[in-house]
């Protein structure tokens, strides 16, 4: 019988975890606003995630020639920006939680790592996704990678010894963190300020 555990369980862990850091681990995740000139029909925008050091040449580029980057800059891919507007849009630190669990939990999965941490973080996103099917439209199964980089090291990840989830979730606040300090979450509008489009991913409640 395939191993499981109860999201309030996992939630307890990660408040656990988040007395050490809070503010990096708490609150909230906003993108920063940038506009981006559109004459077509419609509007354009979007959300992309992009390294701290990468944000003044991309905002340069969009200032100076924003056609180009419009037809020819590559965004990063679907899963990572679902899960850009899943974190901004959170309405509570326990929504927020989930998406992190989840989302880190399955880069995880797929990692070189031990069995336990295979194993464990299968069970961490399917009790985070448990938890935000009722609140947001979750990620595609196509969708290949869910979180812009796993920064925690393959030496840390592979010394772990992992015989239940608490070890995962460390694993999961520390990459959340490292992911928090040198990424930044953008969202491109050509739209006036309140006049954003309603949240793509998050269903009615």
């Amino acid at each position: 019988m395939f191993e499981t555990i109860e999201w309030k369980d996992v939630y307890k862990l990660w408040k656990t975890g988040c007395c050490y850091f809070p503010q990096m681990l708490s609150n909230s995740v906003s993108a920063e606003t940038i506009f981006v000139e559109y004459k077509q029909e419609g509007y354009f925008y979007g959300y992309d995630w992009l390294r701290n050091d990468e944000v003044t040449k991309r905002k340069e580029l969009i200032e100076r020639n924003p056609i180009s980057f419009i037809y020819f800059t590559k965004p990063t891919n679907k899963g990572t920006i679902q899960t850009a507007e899943m974190l901004t849009e959170a309405q509570n630190e326990e929504e927020l939680a989930a998406v992190w669990i989840a989302a880190t939990a399955k880069e995880l999965s797929e990692c070189r790592g031990g069995s336990g941490i295979l194993r464990h973080s299968d069970i961490l996103y399917m009790a985070a996704c448990k938890f935000l099917q009722d609140r947001y439209y979750l990620w595609h199964h196509a969708m290949k990678r869910l979180v812009p980089e796993i920064m925690v090291p393959d030496s840390v990840i592979k010394s772990v010894v992992c015989n239940d989830v608490e070890p995962v979730i460390g694993l999961i606040q520390m990459n959340t963190m490292l992911l928090k300090s040198t990424w930044s979450i953008l969202r491109y509008s050509s739209l006036k300020e309140g006049n954003l489009p309603e949240p793509y991913y998050r269903r009615s409640i």
